[in-house]
C-alpha cells in the first residue's frame, strides 16, 4: 500500500493582524468590564502601546454588543487622511451600523441625512458594499464644520430613535485626529458631552498626540472617558495559552522555553505572538529550552531586519548614540555628567532634543519610574545583537 502523506503542521501563532476565535488570547476580566461600561452609558479611553490587542479587544467586545442587539459603528482613525474624507467614512460607517437589515441603503441616507447641509452620494460597488460620500472638500471650510457637527450629533439621533438601549461608537486611533487640527476634538467634545444615549470607545496609543488630546490640562477631551490602561496579559495565563497552542499543533514546547519567552516580550501580545511563530518553527530542533528561545528571536531579527535598518537610518547620531546607550547603560539619569561622559553623547542640550524625538518617534518613552525605554523590544534587541556585539 502506499504510505500516507500526512497534511504539513499549521502554525497556530499569528501576528501582525487583528486575532479572534481561538487565536484572540483571553482577556475576560478586561472584556467583561469594557462590555458593562458601554452598556452603562460610560465613555472609555482604551489606552496601550502599539500592537498591544486593542483593536482585537474591542472587535471582541463589538461583536458581544452587537450579538445582544446593540447597534455598534465602528472607525480606524488612522486611515483618514483629511477632514472631508472623516465625513465620509463616519457617513459610511453609520450607515453600516445603524441601518437594519432589512432596510436598503437608500431609504436609510433619506430617513437620517436628507437635512444634512451637504447631500450625499451613494455607491455599491459589486460586492454590495456601500459607501457614502459628500465632495465636502469643496464645500468650503464653514460648511465642512457644519456637516462634521451634523454628523457628531448623528449616533445620538439615532440612539433616541432606537427601542434598544443606546448605541456605541468606537473611534480606533482616535488622537490622530489631531493632526486634522486640534478645533476638530474641541468640536467633538462640544457635542458629544451632552449625548445622553450613546457611549463612545476611545482607543489610542501615540503618547505625543494623546498627551495632546487627553492629557494636558488643555486638551480637548480631558476627563470625557474612563482611563482603561491596558496592561499586558497575566503571565501564567498567557504561558497557559501559548503552551495549549503549541501542543495542539503537535509541536510541543517545554514550560521554560514558553516563560522564557514571555519574560523576553514583556507580555506584549503581538511581540509574543510573532515570537512563539518562531519558536514554533524551530521547536523540534534539538536545543536546548534557552537555545530554542534565542534561536527564535534570532529568526525574528532576520524576519524585521528591513524595518530595523529603517529606523536606525532615519535616526541621526545623537539618537543612534543615545539608542545604544540606553541598551548598554540604562535609561536612569541619562543627564548626569558622568553618564554622559561614559556613553559619549555630547552636552545635555543635545541629549534632550535626542531624547525629544525619539519619543515623537515613538521609539522611545519616559517611564513612571522616571527611566527612558526603548518601546520597541526587538528593536531593542536588534540594538543589541547586531549593533553593540555585531552579530550577522
Amino acid at each position: 500500500m502506499p504510505s500516507r502523506v500526512l497534511p504539513p503542521a499549521t502554525n497556530p501563532f499569528r501576528f501582525g493582524r487583528i486575532v479572534s476565535g481561538d487565536a484572540f488570547t483571553d482577556r475576560e476580566a478586561d472584556l467583561l468590564v469594557l462590555e458593562r461600561e458601554l452598556r452603562g452609558g460610560q465613555n472609555i479611553l482604551l489606552e496601550a502601546p502599539r500592537r498591544f490587542g486593542k483593536t482585537s479587544l474591542i472587535l471582541e467586545v463589538k461583536r458581544r454588543l452587537e450579538a445582544d442587539g446593540i447597534q455598534v459603528a465602528y472607525l480606524d482613525c488612522m486611515l483618514v487622511p483629511s477632514r472631508a474624507r472623516l465625513a465620509d467614512r463616519l457617513a459610511s460607517v453609520y450607515l453600516d451600523a445603524f441601518k437594519g437589515p432589512a432596510q436598503r441603503a437608500e431609504d436609510w441616507v433619506v430617513q437620517h441625512l436628507r437635512s444634512f447641509r451637504i447631500r450625499p452620494t451613494l455607491t455599491i460597488d459589486d460586492h454590495g458594499h456601500t459607501q457614502l460620500s459628500f465632495e465636502a472638500g469643496s464645500a468650503g471650510a464653514p460648511n465642512l464644520d457644519a456637516l462634521l457637527e451634523q454628523l457628531f450629533a448623528e449616533p445620538e439621533v439615532i440612539g433616541r430613535a432606537s427601542r434598544k438601549k443606546r448605541v456605541v461608537v468606537i473611534l480606533d486611533e482616535f488622537q490622530d485626529l489631531m493632526e486634522l487640527g486640534a478645533s476638530l476634538l474641541r468640536q467633538l467634545r462640544a457635542v458629544i458631552q451632552h449625548q445622553q444615549h450613546v457611549s463612545y470607545a476611545l482607543l489610542g496609543s501615540r503618547q505625543a498626540l494623546l498627551r495632546k488630546a487627553v492629557h494636558d490640562r488643555s486638551a480637548p477631551l480631558l476627563k470625557m472617558a474612563r482611563p482603561y490602561p491596558l496592561g499586558p496579559l497575566p503571565r501564567a495565563e498567557f504561558a497557559a495559552f501559548l503552551t495549549a497552542r503549541f501542543k495542539a499543533s503537535g509541536r510541543p514546547v517545554p514550560k521554560e522555553a514558553v516563560f522564557a519567552l514571555i519574560d523576553f516580550t514583556g507580555a506584549h501580545p503581538n511581540d509574543t505572538q510573532e515570537a512563539a511563530h518562531f519558536l514554533w518553527e524551530v521547536a523540534l530542533l534539538p536545543l536546548s529550552s534557552q537555545e530554542l528561545v534565542s534561536t527564535a528571536i534570532d529568526r525574528v531579527l532576520d524576519a524585521e531586519a528591513a524595518q530595523m535598518t529603517v529606523l536606525w537610518h532615519d535616526s541621526a547620531p545623537a539618537q543612534r548614540n543615545l539608542l545604544v546607550a540606553l541598551v548598554e547603560w540604562g535609561g536612569r539619569n541619562i543627564y548626569r555628567e558622568d553618564y554622559r561622559r561614559r556613553a559619549n553623547l555630547g552636552p545635555a542640550t543635545t541629549v534632550q532634543r535626542a531624547v525629544q524625538t525619539l519619543i515623537n518617534r515613538e521609539l522611545v518613552d519616559l517611564e513612571s519610574s522616571g527611566a527612558y525605554t526603548i518601546k520597541e523590544r526587538f528593536f531593542e534587541e536588534w540594538i543589541r545583537r547586531r549593533i553593540i556585539r555585531g552579530e550577522l
